[in-house]
């Protein structure tokens, strides 16, 4: 659900750059956020990602919360299994914090699994940035435009994240169909057999659907081999130049400005 745009509720700045320019500068802040295990530079990062969406992303705040919450069972088990196995803990010259059993946890071993953590909201937050404001649409015709990628490419990216939504239905619909026909699964292991009976449904409705797709595509040329038109034209501003150049500035700042 991340990469899916958020519809935003008014017009502000990141809505008027170019979603090539919001992927420059979201790459900056990731690679910034996971090259170091400083949980520092994550908790920088988080700060100013947070105060992007709030001035200049123009998105709908009430929602953020809602799309972000089925990372936070990610960022928790990525931190504790972290937190337990991380390498820090086997230094018997560290002093012990904690013991779970025949796990030691030593304080190296908190500070990594934290930063671990803090990675996770660094690239939520951060895809917000990058996607929410506008729709996959013009990320794909930005992409073309201004990277030359292949139309192949970017346009097949897109009909992929266009159909990605229907998934979810489709995962209804078949459950509604079994149980309409008294297949409905009684207790644990039934429900395990029943998810792979799905799984198989759903695998031949996504290949049908792909090949009504690739069809339409082909329909309309994206095959053609001939250089084509584009409805908007982008063209690289002085927002755009000045989106990259801040986000860098903070990445650069966050990782070597010290504590």
């Amino acid at each position: 659900m991340l990469p899916a745009p958020l519809a935003p509720t008014r017009p502000a700045f990141l809505t008027r750059t170019t979603p090539v320019a919001r992927l420059v500068a979201g790459t900056a802040w990731l690679v910034a956020g996971i090259v170091t295990l400083d949980p520092i530079v994550p908790v920088r990062l988080s700060l100013a990602a947070i105060v992007a969406l709030w001035l200049w992303s123009g998105l709908p705040l009430r929602r953020i919360p809602g799309r972000l919450a089925p990372l936070g069972f990610a960022m928790l088990s990525l931190t504790v299994f972290s937190i337990l196995l991380s390498s820090a803990n086997g230094d018997r010259s560290l002093a012990t914090l904690a013991q779970i059993g025949p796990a030691r946890i030593t304080g190296p071993a908190i500070s990594a699994g934290i930063a671990v953590g803090l990675r996770v909201v660094v690239i939520a937050l951060t895809t917000l940035l990058v996607f929410g404001p506008s729709d996959p649409t013009r990320m794909a015709d930005s992409l073309v435009q201004q990277w030359h990628v292949p139309d192949r490419f970017a346009y097949g990216t897109l009909a992929a994240l266009r159909v990605a939504p229907f998934m979810a239905g489709d995962w209804t619909t078949i459950g509604a169909a079994r149980r309409l026909r008294g297949l409905a699964p009684r207790g644990p292991v039934a429900r395990v057999r029943e998810a792979g009976g799905r799984l198989l449904v759903m695998l031949v409705s996504a290949i049908r659907r792909a090949e009504r797709l690739a069809l339409a595509m082909d329909a309309r040329g994206f095959d053609s081999g001939v250089r084509r038109t584009h409805f908007r034209e982008f063209r690289v501003g002085w927002r755009d130049w000045l989106t990259i150049l801040v986000a860098v500035a903070v990445a650069a700042a966050a990782f070597f400005v010290p504590r």
